[in-house]
């Protein structure tokens, strides 16, 4: 019985090595944009400087990311061009305070909305053109909460980060 097994054993192993070869775990970028520009995004919100703040977070992610090289626009292969739309805080949840019988917001939600568009540099063309990417983050206010302001925010950026890249990048 052994005998007969071992030679079925065999040639499933390697009947399993053979159909690992067609399987990769490289990505494709969209059009081959190996090389990437991050100038700075419009700001149409009333929020002052948020511009600068989130494309310096994009600019970071993609350059941890390590998928598509951060370059200027020059020596970029695609340019991704856009606006910051939405930027808001707003209560989410709230407590009543016993005390003062008054309701207060124990929790807020923090909104980043943005239009980008990939624009290619070698053909002339957009890749994408007007995605809309929003995005948002809860946090609460207390300062022992592990869901603050910071926190939120930084999920924010890499939800950012990562429409942008599904965007661009095509796996397999």
């Amino acid at each position: 019985m052994i005998k007969n097994l071992v030679p079925f054993i065999l040639a499933l192993l390697l009947l399993m090595i053979l159909s690992c070869g067609y399987y990769g775990t490289s990505s494709r970028t969209a059009g081959e944009i190996k090389r990437i520009a991050v100038p700075y995004l419009r700001n149409e919100t009333s929020e002052p400087n948020i511009e600068i703040e989130i494309t310096e977070q994009i600019s970071d992610g993609l350059i941890k990311e390590n998928t598509l090289k951060v370059v200027s626009d020059n020596e970029a292969d695609a340019i991704l061009e856009g606006s910051i739309i939405d930027y808001r805080n707003i209560p989410f949840t709230f407590k009543e305070d016993i005390a003062s019988t008054q309701i207060q917001a124990e929790q807020y939600r923090l909104f980043i909305g943005l239009k980008v568009s990939l624009f290619n540099r070698k053909e002339n063309t957009y890749i994408w053109e007007n995605k809309q990417i929003n995005v948002h983050g809860d946090y609460y206010l207390e300062e022992t909460a592990d869901q603050n302001y910071e926190n939120a925010l930084a999920n924010v950026y890499r939800d950012i980060v990562e429409a942008i890249l599904s965007s661009t990048v095509q796996d397999w």
